[in-house]
């Protein structure tokens, strides 16, 4: 039995010199995309770890750093204590304090000039003494906890605005006290390394949501 000879067809040849053209131009770019995916990830995820603590501590409230205060509550907890003392007691773009139904007076702000690091942006917050509208902050604890030096928190527009019942936004909020028409809060802001941008392997997310002020 002879053997037989097998060779590559002209067509054969061609598929394989363009795969093999694609795959010569491809890697470069993949293993670029690879290398900024790897120094991606670790960002993103703290990225993600600060935006969700912060969601949380705003809303919800949680553990607290504050000397005898094991939990501060959140901003879905403020409530009208009576018809002369509205919930909210300061309602600024970058500032909201607000009263709860078991005594805590909040005060939650953006601070973009931290001494430390004035690149580091960060939520603060404190359980402010005073009665004004525009107390002293008090003795602040930092927003998320983790990830200081490496996450930023920035406002998109304007990390709180202010809606009534109808959902119209409700002008000059910063009156002292706040309207009692307002209903609504809405909290937008960025967490972010660096300047968030992927191709320099930086993370950014951006984050909307909605608390109702309760009037009983």
């Amino acid at each position: 039995m002879g053997l037989r000879r097998q060779a590559l067809t002209l067509i054969e040849l061609i598929l394989i010199m363009v795969l093999s053209g694609i795959v010569f131009v491809a890697s470069p770019i993949l293993l670029s995309h690879g290398v900024k995916t790897l120094v991606y990830l670790p960002k993103a995820l703290a990225v993600n770890h600060a935006a969700t603590e912060v969601l949380h501590q705003l809303v919800e409230g949680g553990f607290s750093t504050l000397s005898g205060q094991p939990t501060v509550r959140g901003l879905r907890l403020a409530v009208r204590r009576s018809a002369t003392e509205p919930a909210l007691w300061l309602a600024e773009a970058g500032r909201i304090g607000f009263h709860t139904a078991d005594g805590q007076r909040v005060l939650i702000w953006l601070d973009d000039e931290t001494v430390v690091d004035p690149e580091v942006d960060v939520i603060k917050r404190s359980l402010p003494a005073a009665s004004s509208c525009s107390p002293s902050a008090g003795t602040p604890e930092l927003i998320p906890y983790h990830a200081q030096g490496s996450v930023r928190i920035l406002p998109t527009i304007r990390l709180f605005r202010y809606y009534n019942q109808s959902g119209v936004e409700v002008n000059n909020p910063s009156s002292c006290p706040p309207p009692t028409a307002i209903r609504r809060v809405d909290i937008t802001f960025t967490a972010q390394t660096g300047g968030g941008d992927f191709d320099q392997g930086q993370a950014r997310q951006d984050l909307t949501t909605s608390v109702a002020i309760r009037v009983p």
